[in-house]
């Protein structure tokens, strides 16, 4: 699972551009899933319609792999967020998503999850729970230090297995040409 501290801190673009470099491995089949129900942005990065995605999946009785969008290069599928985005929390406790999550990790190699921030949504901590572990993305110079660390304890205390942080759009105020030197 990849998620952020505060919104807008980056979590969909390091979430796609990580799936996107794993799956030009030819040999590996990825799965990328906006499982960020408040604020869906994946169906944007790849421009394919949302409509049909987790949250359908989740209610419905349709066969899972109509829900899946091939996308990119090599073996990069995504599943959006769906259509119906009220009630998110009860989506990701019930055992249908505990079921859903253990069939999609036998089908792929790797099933990445874009989820929404840790201090703004409870979805982020119970999702945290149910995976193999998390990616916290932090905003240089925007995420104050009390932020990141009140993430990184929410995420602790779901039992979360924090795998690293990120620290998104650094700023390089020293030219280039002389880090190049240090």
């Amino acid at each position: 699972m990849i998620t952020g501290a505060a919104h807008g801190d980056g979590t969909s673009f390091t979430a796609s551009s990580f799936a996107t470099t794993l799956a030009r491995d030819c040999r590996l089949k990825v799965l990328l899933i906006d499982a960020n129900l408040r604020f869906p942005t994946l169906h944007e990065v790849f421009k394919i319609d949302y409509n049909q995605g987790l949250s359908n999946l989740m209610t419905q009785e349709k066969e899972e792999a109509s829900f899946f969008k091939k996308v990119g290069r090599g073996n990069l599928y995504l599943l959006p967020c769906g259509g119906n985005h009220t009630g998110a929390l009860p989506l990701f406790e019930s055992n249908r998503f505990d079921q859903t999550l253990k069939k999609m990790r036998d089908k792929f190699d790797y099933v990445l999850l874009d989820s929404p921030p840790v201090n703004d949504c409870a979805e982020s901590r119970v999702i945290a729970s149910k995976v193999d572990g998390v990616i916290l993305v932090i905003e240089s110079g925007k995420t104050r230090s009390q932020v990141a660390v009140k993430a990184k304890q929410e995420l602790e205390d779901a039992g979360a297995n924090i795998l690293g942080v990120i620290l998104n759009r650094r700023k390089y105020h020293i030219p280039e040409w002389i880090y190049k030197r240090l």
